[in-house]
């Protein structure tokens, strides 16, 4: 495989987990916002749970990485200045910041839903919430290089 069709595969193997990741957590947030609270606490698959733990890790990891080698405030594109070249700079720094953004709002959906508005409903999201205001943290001194003078 040329340089050229791995960077195409890698890229649309992020956007597939990126997709999956965001379809299986919104699942589980919508559920949760449609739990009452005279129901029982909500209970959600195993097999949910580990997609939604495994693939939000390799999520949270890549905004980490990108954010991290990134100058501080300027799009995620240190690491990828030969594929922007080849593909269009507007295009990847658009991808990027897609990537970034879906992970901000389906993370935020997921603490708001899971920490603030029904913290009762269902634990692994109440967890998951909390999880990723960590990550959220991480990644935001990463990106702004916060660092000992």
């Amino acid at each position: 495989m040329n340089t050229k069709s791995a960077e195409i595969f890698r890229g649309l193997l992020a956007i597939i987990l990126l997709i999956i990741y965001f379809v299986t957590l919104g699942y589980v947030i919508l559920e949760t916002m449609k739990w009452d609270p005279s129901d029982p606490p909500l209970i959600i698959s195993s097999n949910i749970l580990w997609t939604i733990n495994i693939i939000g890790g390799l999520v949270a990891a890549v905004i980490i990485a990108n954010l991290a080698v990134s100058k501080p405030g300027e799009a995620p594109l240190s690491q990828l200045e030969n594929m922007s070249e080849a593909y269009g700079r507007n295009f990847m720094v658009a991808v990027i910041w897609i990537y970034v953004i879906i992970w901000l709002i389906v993370g935020l959906a997921a603490f708001l839903t899971g920490v603030i508005f029904r913290p009762e409903a269902c634990e692994p999201l109440n967890e998951l919430g909390k999880t990723w205001l960590g990550i959220l943290l991480g990644s935001a001194y990463a990106w702004f290089g916060i660092n000992r003078s």
